[in-house]
């Protein structure tokens, strides 16, 4: 019974494995928005970031698709002026998840939706310089905050689609590695390449 079992189990993967999964990279541009990018003192006060990431496709069916990713935000900051002691804040995110993406016409050609759950790891490298000249500088770093993503795009062919994204994460306003915000969130436009069938 064990070995017939395996056997199954085996040849399934080995079939499912050969025909429906697919990896790939991605990369763009990142937007910071809300408190993220406009909380005077705490957020980026800069308008673009960037970002790269890796993603493995499995196809269920010709509509139906789970896509594991790993993603690197760099969301770098300006300076707030002198009025919040020149305050500058660089945010960045390592960010583990899993989606569901449904194809309207199949995972080749035509448009789609994603909609998914993310694990983050955050730090904010801040820098401040008070009004006497006297400058201070560190990090605040926060893990496993629960992020949601949600968007769509369009895939040309097997090998390349257009993404965007509306990611979402909870994060600590307060204490010692509080950010000063409830939550992070971005806009995510992304080049998405994929290699394998």
């Amino acid at each position: 019974m064990r070995r017939t079992l395996a056997l199954a189990l085996v040849l399934a993967g080995a079939t499912l494995s050969a025909q429906d999964l697919t990896g790939g990279l991605y990369t763009g541009l990142s937007l910071p928005v809300g408190d993220l990018k406009d909380k005077a003192g705490y957020g980026t006060n800069q308008f673009l970031g960037t970002h790269v990431g890796g993603h493995l496709d499995f196809i269920i069916t010709p509509h139906h698709e789970v896509r594991a990713h790993i993603t690197y935000q760099y969301l770098p900051g300006s300076d707030w002026g002198s009025y919040y002691g020149n305050a500058t804040n660089d945010f960045k995110t390592l960010q583990f998840g899993a989606d569901w993406v449904y194809h309207f016409q199949n995972p080749n050609l035509g448009w789609y939706t994603v909609a998914g759950a993310t694990v983050n790891s955050l730090k904010d490298e801040w820098s401040y310089t008070n009004g006497a000249g006297t400058s201070v500088g560190g990090s605040s770093s926060q893990s496993g905050r629960f992020g949601v993503r949600g968007g769509g795009g369009y895939t040309f062919n097997k090998w390349f689609s257009v993404e965007g994204t509306l990611n979402q994460v909870m994060v600590d306003k307060n204490g010692s590695d509080g950010f000063g915000f409830d939550t992070a969130t971005w806009l995510q436009a992304s080049a998405v390449f994929r290699f394998g069938k």
